[in-house]
């Protein structure tokens, strides 16, 4: 049964208007170019006081690596925010992943990617894949964990996807997958019988928000929709799903897939949880982020 704090968060999104702005195509547009206006990629200033954060440049965007102070680091997370590919990454998303890396002594390594409507999957995926490879060079061997929550979750699937067909492998050692959206045409026809219960995704917003991403490539192309590519070869894939979002039905096709091409997954899912749940404060994700650092411990 869900807490009475997750049914709190519902009804707190509900009044923020959160799926008004994704409505219609209009208010999507609107809403992003509201959000650039208040757009800002760095970590909260009070993480910088337990954390020790340093910031690089590559091909144009930044690429964000934090530590927790007075720590050895042990391992690495490479993180990819959600924000349905236009949005750019929250307080949230920082506390999320800085209490993961926290918690299993790793570097977390941040690429700040450019967002759709102004850059196209076509620049964004290049840039995750040379983000990544600078974070193998200087690995050393130490693990990599490739994180990724909604659309940077469907991006880290593309990325993996990317390695194993150019060498064959994925050098990470899992992936971990928290409302993936592996999908971006929108087109399941389940998707409408749970969108009166998500209370924050529409099939509208998302479809034109996985439109303007995809670009030229087109939204059934799987380095934009990993659901239609080769998933052979994939490092293990623990996915981590809600059952108030809309993203459920291709999530469970996804899974499915996983299954016939032989890849080890793990599939967890959270009664009455609604999409990205873990970003905020309630019991649900206190259990799925621990139940995430004990994969990390592994």
């Amino acid at each position: 049964m869900a807490s009475l704090k997750s049914k709190y968060w519902v009804m707190m999104l509900k009044l923020m208007g959160k799926k008004r702005n994704r409505a219609t195509v209009e208010a999507l547009y609107q809403d992003i170019a509201k959000r650039r206006k208040q757009d800002n990629y760095k970590p909260p200033e009070k993480l910088a006081q337990h954390f020790t954060i340093k910031e690089e440049m590559l091909d144009g965007f930044p690429v964000i690596r934090a530590k927790e102070k007075n720590t050895s680091v042990r391992q690495y997370l490479f993180y990819l925010h959600g924000g349905a590919y236009v949005g750019e990454i929250l307080p949230q998303q920082w506390e999320f992943i800085a209490h993961l890396a926290a918690r299993t002594h790793a570097e977390v390594v941040v690429p700040i990617y450019p967002l759709a409507p102004e850059h196209k999957a076509a620049e964004v995926l290049p840039f995750v894949q040379a983000a990544y490879h600078a974070l193998e060079a200087r690995a050393d061997g130490q693990h990599i964990h490739i994180i990724g929550d909604s659309a940077g979750a469907g991006l880290a699937l593309a990325l993996a996807q990317a390695e194993v067909a150019a060498h064959g492998t994925c050098s990470a050692r899992q992936l971990l997958l928290v409302s993936p959206w592996v999908d971006v045409t929108m087109e399941n026809e389940n998707i409408l019988a749970l969108e009166g219960r998500d209370p924050w995704l529409t099939q509208v917003g998302l479809a034109e928000a996985g439109r303007c991403y995809a670009g030229d490539w087109g939204t059934r192309d799987p380095r934009v929709s990993p659901t239609f590519g080769p998933l052979a070869g994939l490092p293990p894939c623990h996915i981590l799903m809600g059952t108030r979002d809309i993203l459920l039905p291709d999530v469970k096709i996804f899974t499915e897939k996983l299954a016939r091409a032989e890849v080890r997954y793990s599939y967890r899912q959270y009664p009455g949880m609604f999409h990205c749940w873990v970003m905020l404060d309630m019991p649900e994700t206190r259990a799925a982020r621990e139940e995430m650092i004990g994969l990390l411990q592994r």
